[in-house]
């Protein structure tokens, strides 16, 4: 049955993608930011472990080595509260894979349990200085540029800090040579983010254009994967549903075979224009392949889906008319997990219902997805 949409939705729509709109989307990174997937953040977690259990062994097993300044008794008690911490922001991690202020927290955690252990180092050249450079690469090169920048600063202060304390501690004067090995080291710093910044800059041209279409400018069919992936994911946990608008141009292999395929090219690139205005910036946009694209609508109801869909098709006439091009686009429409429990799943029964809306109209037609079948047995 096909739900028409009122004034009211449309201005409930309206309300609503502007409120989105305000706000950055879960897997949008902020700029500056790179949000790296589970598994990366699990390995640095069991990094961490690892770390923990070499300090362990290094003050309590290896013979002739005691903690500088601290009792046996203290600093076992901070690599516990460490284990304690790490623990809570691990299991908190893999409930929620994306959050900006456990990255920060993670990061001053190591930075603090890493001093202490610097502080507490025997040696005259401390070997756990070299843990400072595990805590730069593995929570700024993990998570972007900004964090990276906080990243360096904390730990190069850090550094000054703690090394100057042990200096003072001792009672040895502060020397010239570690005057100079702070500088030195400041100044390294200064270099490894400016030469990260390039690599970063060219990582990220690099992985925009392999996500894009390159005709239409958005996102690709390999891409379009990987996002609906995650947003399935995070529809698992909160249980909130999103719709799917899958499009298909009508008549366009007449507008190839009659007009050529620069014409037909420049309808794509029309409709992807359409496309990136009307929907939110925090939606996904695609072109599935050849005049096929899906969208996908995060918080949006069908009726509200439907809305973008009739702006669409409402444009697209316009603007065939205005450049004398005979096309439309036909539309299905479907909701997770309403219709599709899996991207595949949403996919077949939004794509049947296009295709079931081509067939009952000459053009420019809209259906919705069936309910998805339950599993037997």
């Amino acid at each position: 049955m096909r739900h028409k949409a009122s004034a009211g939705d449309r201005r409930t729509y309206q309300e609503r993608r502007r409120r989105t709109e305000r706000r950055a989307g879960p897997d949008l990174p902020a700029a500056g930011y790179r949000y790296p997937s589970w598994q990366e953040q699990r390995i640095q977690f069991i990094t961490r472990y690892v770390f923990l259990l070499l300090g362990l062994l290094f003050f309590n097993q290896v013979e002739g080595i005691q903690p500088a300044y601290w009792s046996p008794h203290w600093l076992n008690v901070a690599y516990g509260v460490y284990f304690l911490l790490n623990t809570v922001l691990f299991v908190h991690a893999h409930r929620c894979h994306i959050h900006l202020r456990r990255f920060y927290l993670a990061m001053w955690v190591d930075i603090v349990i890493t001093t202490i252990s610097v502080l507490n180092d025997p040696y005259a050249i401390p070997p756990t200085l070299l843990v400072f450079i595990m805590v730069v690469l593995g929570n700024g090169m993990r998570y972007g540029m900004r964090l990276f920048a906080v990243s360096l600063a904390g730990s190069f202060v850090a550094t000054m800090l703690v090394l100057s304390a042990r200096y003072t501690l001792s009672g040895a004067a502060l020397s010239p040579g570690l005057i100079f090995m702070n500088v030195f080291g400041g100044i390294i710093l200064v270099y490894t983010y400016i030469l990260m910044g390039r690599i970063e800059r060219s990582r990220r041209e690099l992985e925009l254009h392999s996500n894009l279409d390159t005709l239409t400018g958005l996102l690709n069919r390999r891409a379009l994967y990987d996002v609906a992936e995650s947003m399935f994911q995070r529809q698992q946990r909160s249980h909130a549903s999103f719709a799917m608008l899958f499009a298909d141009l009508d008549k366009f292999k007449a507008v190839n075979d009659e007009l050529g395929h620069a014409a037909g090219d420049q309808v794509l690139k029309a409709f992807a224009q359409i496309v990136r205005e009307t929907v939110r910036t925090t939606d996904v946009a695609a072109r599935f392949g050849g005049d096929e694209f899906v969208m996908l609508l995060e918080d949006t109801g069908l009726k509200e889906a439907e809305v973008v869909a009739r702006r669409v098709q409402q444009r697209v006439g316009d603007w065939a008319h205005e450049h004398e091009i005979d096309f439309s686009v036909s539309f299905g429409l479907g909701e997770a997990p309403t219709h599709g429990e899996s991207f595949a799943g949403l996919l077949e029964q939004v794509d049947q219902a296009m295709y079931d809306s081509k067939t009952r109209h000459a053009g420019g037609g809209l259906a919705y997805a069936t309910a998805a079948p339950k599993p037997t047995g």
